[in-house]
This record gives C-alpha cells, structure tokens and sequence, in this order.
C-alpha cells in the first residue's frame, strides 16, 4: 500500500513538474521571444514530454 502511494505520488509530482515547465515555456516563447501562442503550443508540449522523460527515474 505504501509503495503504490509512494508511486501516485511520484507519478503527480512529474505530471505537475511537465506541466510548469510547459506552462514557462510558452510564457519564454511568447513574452520574450514574441512567437504567438499558436505557433509555440505543440513545441512547448513536446519539449515538456521530453524533460518529463528525463525526470523519470
């Protein structure tokens, strides 16, 4: 029971940390470099899924 909680746990923890770093990304990418939401939305997904995957352990 406490290892699947452990797990849940973890599993929220990367979901929410892939989400943030989306979430900055599109914020970089739009206020800064001045693309429009449309144009960084699928880029900004993927590269979250990437880092997501890195932070898997």
């Amino acid at each position: 029971m406490r290892i699947r909680l452990g797990f849940l746990i973890g599993l929220t923890a990367l979901a929410a940390s892939a989400a943030l770093v989306a979430m900055m990304l599109g914020h970089v990418a739009h206020n800064d470099i001045g693309l429009t939401r449309t144009a960084i939305r699928h880029s900004a997904l993927i590269a979250s899924a990437v880092i997501a995957m890195f932070l898997v352990p």
